[in-house]
């Protein structure tokens, strides 16, 4: 990945954080089960991403709105998954299409998003609460290259090439839940959560032989846990 792709994650970041109309209280990072769906799951030939489940890292803050109902904050979030490309599949579709043996190395979605929006959050009890959010912000998603060997009926080599993805940063949507669980008030605590993100990604995808434009469709769910750092208001 280009280093510069990663400049507008953290420009926006770090100047929403620097605004002053938010005082953070809330801090989490955590784990999650990656999920693609729709075309991103799909193993379609023409508009398939051939994505597997995965695993990811996340990064949330929230800070009260001041002068806003008490429950309601500016929510920013942040993650970065891996989900693997189902290449058996592909070699099987492709083979199956072509009429001869094909073969495709590994590869995997690495997709880095940062988004922002509003999220509010109500008690169950004491120690329980339950929150809901939707944000939205920028999604690149690095694509590993790979291969594609096709055989013919003497196991001659008819062709092979490598396919490179060049990715551009593109607009991204998440709407989300979460239970919350206070293990030490105004300290720490778990939460639980879930959240849906989709965008449509435009990639550059080139070999040996020629170049295109595609576009990717990134939707996927997104199941975890985080460990919620917590700071008193008007600390």
């Amino acid at each position: 990945m280009k280093r510069k792709l990663l400049f507008p994650f953290f420009a926006l970041f770090l100047s929403l954080a620097s605004q002053n109309i938010f005082a953070q209280n809330q801090t989490s990072v955590g784990a999650f089960m990656a999920m693609p769906v729709g075309k991103f799951k799909s193993t379609d030939l023409k508009e398939g991403g051939f994505a597997k489940n995965g695993w990811g890292i996340v990064l949330d803050t929230k800070s009260p709105l001041k002068n806003f109902p008490k429950g309601l904050s500016f929510y920013s979030h942040s993650t970065f998954q891996w989900n693997a490309m189902d290449t058996k599949t592909m070699e099987e579709k492709f083979t199956k299409e072509l009429g001869y043996r094909t073969e495709i190395s590994d590869s995997k979605y690495s997709p880095i998003l940062t988004t922002v929006g509003p999220s509010y959050d109500f008690p169950v009890s004491d120690k329980v609460s339950f929150g809901v959010n939707g944000t939205a912000g920028i999604i690149f998603n690095n694509t590993k290259a790979f291969s594609v060997t096709v055989y013919d009926n003497n196991n001659v080599v008819l062709v092979k090439e490598l396919f490179n993805f060049d990715g551009n940063i593109a607009f991204a949507y998440s709407f989300g839940a979460q239970v919350k669980f206070v293990v030490i008030p105004d300290v720490f605590a778990i939460s639980l959560y879930g959240d849906y993100t989709g965008a449509k990604q435009k990639t550059d995808i080139s070999s040996q032989s020629s170049s295109t434009e595609a576009f990717q469709s990134l939707n996927y769910l997104n199941f975890g846990v985080k460990l919620v750092m917590t700071k008193p208001a008007g600390s």
